[in-house]
This record gives structure tokens, C-alpha cells and sequence, in this order.
């Protein structure tokens, strides 16, 4: 042995066995590459181990790039099908355009936006439209048969609904009546003619007999009667509130239609007279005599 400068012994080269290869210095661990020597980096020790991590093969780069593009593609389908699907729930719920447009149910659904009616449905017509027409009132709980025939009760019917459902009553049905009989919550359910007297008898204890018979001469006892008249006027509910004397009592036509408040201000028309000289058609009626069967069927 030779002593080294460090004063550790140095250990002699080992010749190779004759026949075998000699063997290197240090093998690797049993199934791990061999790491190849890194020149150091500037500034340390040459010889000394690599302080700094080695890059990472290439191999592992491209997987985690093509990993990121999988996850990213998958991403944008889950956002774009969670818009298609809420932008189709929103058109589901908004139904057809006005103008009866394509949309789910256009012409099966809403019949009245399809090609076979007109843009205007209108008095006098007679056709599946019509009838369409008054099915939905029906269902409103509009006092109202379904035969087809656009009379005078299919037209106070349109009105009072166009009243109650905040549109112009014009009594006809273009596209925003259309559109509001299929979507619109009104309801048109009235007093029944036994509660209506019955309110008007409380109203005028005076004169209890009389102002029935006022009320069923104006309004055959129908809160909702609407009777327009040459001039473009209209008499209004239960006693047929002019739009004059709306007016003047500060009404609406919505207000007038509720029978409560028809029967009050008949009540403070009455009360400045004390007499029916609002209603002169209506109050010779009720004075006239009145026959045993008239009585009994109240025609």
C-alpha cells in the first residue's frame, strides 16, 4: 500500500480474473439506468455530485402537454353544452314568437299563430280560430260557449278580457290578445246572480227590490257585461257605468268589472237624487208591472 495525500491508504487496482472483463468501478442498482456524470455546475468542484436536479426526459413534457389538451377540450364541451342546454330551456319557456314564428308548439300547441288563422280575429268570423278562441276563455273561467260563432258575447267576453289583462280593448284579437290568452294568469270567474243580488239588496235596503231589477235589466246580473255603444262609448259591469260617469267617480274600466265596486258607485249615483235617473230605460222597466210568469223566469 502507498499512503495517499489525504492519509487514507489507496486500494490497488484489482486485475481481471484471466477469461473475464474487467469490471468498472461502480456498477448501478440492479434494474435503474445509469445516471451518465454531469459536468458541474460553474463555480462548483469539479467531481462533486450535481447539486441541480436533472431535466426531465422529454417523453414525461409531451404527456403532461397532451394530459392539459385533453383536460382543456373536455372543459370547453362541458360549458358549451350547458349553454346550448340553458339557452334551449329559456326558448322552451318563451314558446313561439308573437308573430307565430317557428318554436316548439307554433302550430300545434297555439293554434292561433298558425298559418291557418288570420293576424286578426274579429266579430262576425266563424271558423276553428274562433273557436280556439273561446275554448281559452273557457278556461279563464269566462261564462262563454264554445261553438265557433264570433257574436256579441264572444266580443264583451275579448273586451273584458283585453280590460283585465291590461291591453287595449278593441275587442279584437290580434297578436298581443293571442299571445296573452295563452300565457296570461288572468282568471275571469264572476259572482254568481244569487250573490250579486244579494249585494245589491245590502247596498240599496231602501230600494232593495228595484235596484235588482235595475241591475238584471242592465246587465242580466253579469259583472263582466260590456255594451259598446254607436258613439265609440262604453257601458261598463254590473249597472252599466258609463265612461262618463267613470269619470267622474274617478273609475277604470278594470274597476268598474268588479262587481264590488260597480255596485258602490251605483250606489252614490243613486244616492245624489235618490233615484235610478241614471239608468231611465231600465227604471221605467222596473216600474212597469210585471207578470206572475215574467216574475218567476226573471226575463
Amino acid at each position: 500500500m502507498t499512503a495517499s495525500a489525504s492519509g487514507r491508504d489507496t486500494v490497488p487496482a484489482m486485475d481481471a480474473a484471466p477469461g473475464r472483463d474487467p469490471v468498472p468501478a461502480m456498477d448501478a442498482a440492479p434494474g435503474r439506468d445509469t445516471v451518465p456524470a454531469m459536468d458541474a455546475a460553474p463555480g462548483l468542484a469539479p467531481g462533486r455530485p450535481g447539486i441541480e436536479p436533472s431535466p426531465r426526459p422529454t417523453g414525461w413534457s409531451r404527456r403532461r402537454r397532451l394530459r392539459t389538451s385533453v383536460v382543456t377540450a373536455a372543459v370547453v364541451a362541458a360549458v358549451s353544452v350547458s349553454a346550448w342546454a340553458l339557452t334551449n330551456g329559456r326558448d322552451d319557456e318563451q314558446g313561439p314568437s308573437p308573430s307565430g314564428g317557428a318554436g316548439r308548439g307554433a302550430g300545434e300547441d297555439r293554434p292561433l299563430f298558425s298559418a291557418g288563422c288570420s293576424s286578426v280575429i274579429a266579430m262576425g268570423q266563424h271558423d276553428e280560430c274562433v273557436r280556439e278562441v273561446q275554448r281559452l276563455l273557457h278556461a279563464k273561467g269566462a261564462d262563454i260557449g264554445v261553438d265557433g260563432d264570433f257574436g256579441p258575447q264572444t266580443l264583451r267576453r275579448v273586451t273584458a278580457f283585453q280590460v283585465l289583462a291590461g291591453l287595449p280593448p278593441n275587442g279584437v284579437v290580434g297578436e298581443p290578445t293571442k299571445k296573452a290568452l295563452y300565457t296570461s294568469r288572468v282568471r275571469m270567474g264572476v259572482w254568481s246572480p244569487q250573490k250579486v243580488r244579494q249585494r245589491v239588496r245590502e247596498a240599496f235596503p231602501e230600494v232593495a227590490d228595484k235596484a235588482v231589477a235595475i241591475a238584471d235589466c242592465q246587465s242580466f246580473l253579469d259583472p263582466l257585461h260590456i255594451l259598446p255603444n254607436t258613439n265609440g262609448t262604453r257601458n261598463w259591469g254590473l249597472f252599466q257605468i258609463s265612461d262618463a260617469r267613470l269619470r267622474e267617480l274617478g273609475g277604470t274600466p278594470r274597476e268598474a268589472l268588479d262587481p264590488e265596486w260597480n255596485i258602490r258607485a251605483a250606489r252614490k249615483l243613486w244616492s245624489r237624487d235618490r233615484d235610478f235617473g241614471d239608468w231611465p230605460h231600465c227604471e221605467r222597466a222596473a216600474e212597469a208591472p210585471r207578470s206572475a210568469a215574467t216574475a218567476h223566469s226573471g226575463t
